[in-house]
């Protein structure tokens, strides 16, 4: 019993899985955390155990890049990269699912049986827990349920309260169908409502105005920072630059392309040779006081913005103190990178107007692209998705990408080093993109739109706000019936 118990528990969670792209069977995100919630609600017997093990599994499948980037890019024994990858898997299943035990403790204090009620409570904690992925582990914005919505008529509510109101749909749902087991009606009333928020949408593609063009190098990460090897990253990217269109206002190159800092002699002589310094925007390496930051730099004027959220075993090691020295990955040019200052100014770029700049990671951060955007009129998105492989890394990340654009009502740039690169609209239509591991260039063109949308003026924090008020209000209320009732006895 113990067995099926955990298999089911396993299975539930690597379901959860398909809902994302690029299978986007959207539909099993409702039985994944339907299972989650039902047994939050129901069951009493192994809790613990069954949540550890939905983690394992969703966790365990959903990240699976990051034994990519230990195993190919580190250039590590698959025993290491393997243990390294279980170890990562066990600590986030233990800090972002295992707490959800408390959605139990909670909801046997002040929950009732009233079905709604109980709904909104499980739902409001759910969506509590989702916004703790912000914070610790330095971030893991990933694996986010709103997300599915993507595609669907549910994507409207992204550019009014973001991704994450949809993952309180989800939760909301699925909860009230669970409480409703013995309410049938109830019960199918609000499957139907899921599936029809689950109805795909087509928005009709925009054109642009404003001609620009991405490099895609795919340059290999195996070589790149190999003694000698900069002279071909050089040469493919002038060859490219060279190719492209001369009406473009812009050229973008993607995260850290080449191997060297701002202030190495090579950076300045490999600028002069573009030919193209007032149009060149790229991903560039900067070292100041002995400190290596990842940045997007514009030649023409030196400025340049620090990526602010990094990622794990790419550009910092966990524990890096203990880890640094083991195995050669540990000891990569580029794995001990300083995180920018989350407040930064935004680069005036085309036309002198303001473009935010997300690097790589920091565009799964809904509210860090928020604040860029409160005042910008176009968003240029770099990467370096390399650290994928082949794994479904590359298709979470343009996603996220694409509804960063919705929630802020922007036009998005993205140029990565060897796919997904693309130009996307506001409304999150991939307008055009480059195939995978492939060199080329994308041309197209963009919009600058510098009306805000509501998420970008108040949406984030009213859906912070929501889960508080919401466990507020069921707080006194439950108070309130206790009161009733100790007086009438």
């Amino acid at each position: 019993m113990i067995l099926k118990d955990l298999f089911v528990a396993f299975s539930a969670g690597f379901v959860g899985i398909f809902a994302f792209a690029p299978f986007s069977l959207k539909f099993l995100i409702f039985i994944s955390y339907g299972y989650i919630i039902y047994i939050l609600i129901n069951n009493k017997k192994r809790l613990f155990l069954k949540l550890f093990f939905w983690g394992i599994s969703h966790w365990g499948f959903g990240m699976s890049w990051i034994i990519v980037s230990v195993y190919y890019y580190g250039e590590t024994s698959i025993a290491v990269a393997s243990a390294i990858y279980i170890l990562l898997t066990i600590i986030l299943s233990l800090v972002f699912t295992c707490p959800l035990l408390l959605i139990k403790y909670i909801n046997n204090k002040i929950g009732n049986y009233d079905q709604i009620k109980q709904a909104l409570l499980v739902s409001s904690l759910l969506l509590i827990s989702e916004f703790s992925r912000e914070i610790f582990l330095n971030g893991v914005p990933w694996l986010i349920p709103g997300n599915v919505f993507l595609d669907t008529y549910a994507q409207n509510i992204y550019p009014i309260l973001g991704a994450a109101f949809g993952s309180y749909l989800i939760y909301f749902i699925t909860s009230i169908v669970i409480t409703n087991t013995n309410n049938k009606k109830v019960s199918f009333l609000f499957l139907v409502i899921g599936i029809v928020l689950m109805f795909p949408q087509k928005f009709v593609q925009q054109n642009g105005e404003i001609p620009i063009s991405i490099i895609q190098p795919s340059s290999d990460p195996f070589d790149k920072y190999k003694p000698g090897y900069y002279s071909f990253i050089e040469n493919n990217l002038l060859d490219l630059i060279k190719k492209s269109s001369t009406e473009s206002k812009m050229v973008v190159i993607p995260e850290a392309e080449l191997p060297y800092p701002t202030n190495d002699y090579r950076f300045n002589s490999f600028i002069e040779k573009t030919k193209i310094k007032d149009r060149l925007v790229m991903g560039a390496w900067f070292i100041d006081n002995n400190e290596l930051y990842n940045t997007i730099y514009y030649p023409k004027k030196e400025i340049l913005y620090k990526k602010v959220h990094l990622v794990p075993f790419g550009e910092y090691i966990p524990f890096i103190t203990k880890l640094r020295g083991l195995i050669d990955f540990f000891d990569l040019p580029m794995s001990n990178v300083i995180p920018g200052p989350e407040l930064q100014e935004n680069m005036r770029l085309i036309q002198d107007y303001e473009v935010a700049t997300p690097i790589c990671f920091d565009i799964a951060f809904p509210n860090t692209v928020r604040k860029m955007n409160i005042s910008s009129f176009l968003i240029i998105n770099i990467s370096n998705d390399t650290w994928f492989g082949d794994s479904i890394g590359p298709y979470h990340h343009l996603s996220k990408a694409r509804i960063r654009a919705i929630e802020n009502n922007k036009w998005l740039i993205r140029a990565t080093n060897n796919g997904f690169s693309a130009i996307i609209d506001n409304n999150g239509t991939i307008v055009d993109k480059t195939k995978k591991n492939i060199t080329g260039i994308l041309e197209g063109k963009v919009n600058l739109i510098g009306e805000r949308s509501i998420f970008n003026k108040f949406g984030y924090y009213l859906t912070k706000i929501l889960p508080f008020l919401m466990i507020l209000v069921l707080l006194i209320n439950r108070l309130c019936t206790l009161r009733k009732n100790l007086s009438q006895s």
